[in-house]
């Protein structure tokens, strides 16, 4: 049976591989200044995912959950705050958006 400390190790890495993996979404994102591309619903669904399983790690004292959802649910909240915000622009841009 591995140790609490490679368990923890363990869960620290995923929660840095699945948080890194945002990045280049949010990087890319506010480059273009678009996010038409961007599924709205699955950014909500993932934003309140991401929220309990913050809300989760809190509830039991996980510091690598508390900390990996937290940045993550920065970087997933910049991406839909984007979505709203481009979508929107662009619509009143042009009404056939």
């Amino acid at each position: 049976m591995p140790s609490h400390l490679a368990i923890e190790a363990l869960g620290i890495a995923a929660g840095c591989l699945t948080t890194l993996a945002y990045v280049p979404q949010v990087v890319k994102v506010w480059r273009r200044r678009s996010a038409r591309d961007i599924s709205l619903g699955m950014f909500l669904l993932m934003n309140a995912g991401i929220a309990l399983w913050l809300v989760y790690g809190l509830l039991i004292g996980s510091l690598g959950l508390i900390i990996a959802n937290l940045v993550t649910l920065g970087l997933t909240a910049t991406v839909l705050v984007a979505k709203l915000k481009f979508d929107r622009a662009a619509s009143t841009l042009d009404p056939l958006a």
